[in-house]
């Protein structure tokens, strides 16, 4: 069983202990604003990570493309994270149902996917079970982006579709996940997802959980 598999393996069975310390990433590649490739610096193991808490617009799906606000995406990370560049992947990753790492990127004590969503370039994405304090934190950067017309946001790019939207739309699906307001704590079926602000969205697998969760 080869390295990855183990941490795989390790995260299923240990998962609020596995990244305690956290695991020093240095950048191979950046794929969009939101995935980049990375190997471990302690122990040369090539990892896949995505960021935690962000949708960004894609580059490329199923050879379908959010055009140039996903090249101007993927360029602020290339920025924030360039080739060389030594992360460390947060304490609280995890391993999303594609095998990629799922986690926050932490460089000279920043938080660069809060970084991602405060400058515009991607959307609030989170999925039940969450950290409520990391999506307050996500859910005030994103609005302060929204507020003052950054990244996707702007002018330029405000008719731009939600990056979960414009998945759903190419694989020809329709959203099945209910959807919360985290703020309200009011949870909505997901064609009615419009009436909640981008900033404020949550998502869960079914609606009992939302409810157990305070939602109504």
């Amino acid at each position: 069983m080869n390295y990855l598999r183990s941490l795989l393996l390790l995260i299923l069975l240990f998962p609020a202990t596995l990244f305690a310390e956290g695991i020093r990433l240095k950048v191979v590649s950046v794929h969009d604003g939101d995935t980049l490739t990375a190997v471990g610096v302690d122990d040369d193991e090539r990892y896949k990570v995505r960021l935690m808490g962000v949708d960004t617009p894609e580059v490329d799906f199923y050879k379908n493309t959010q055009g140039d606000v996903s090249l101007k995406a993927r360029d602020a990370l290339r920025a924030m994270a360039p080739e060389g560049s030594v992360l460390i992947l947060s304490e609280d990753s995890d391993v999303d149902k594609h095998g990629r790492i799922l986690g926050r990127l932490l460089k000279d004590g920043k938080d660069l996917n809060e970084e991602m969503l405060r400058q515009g370039w991607g959307m609030i994405y989170f999925i039940y079970p969450f950290d409520k304090g990391v999506v307050s934190k996500y859910s005030k950067a994103a609005k302060e982006a929204f507020d003052n017309k950054r990244g996707v946001f702007s002018n330029d790019y405000k008719e731009t579709e939600a990056p979960y939207l414009f998945r759903l739309r190419v694989r020809k699906q329709v959203g099945r996940n209910p959807v919360g307001d985290f703020e309200l704590k009011k949870v909505l079926s997901p064609e009615n997802i419009e009436q909640i602000p981008v900033w404020k969205r949550v998502f869960f697998p079914d609606y009992d959980l939302a409810y157990k969760n305070g939602y109504n």
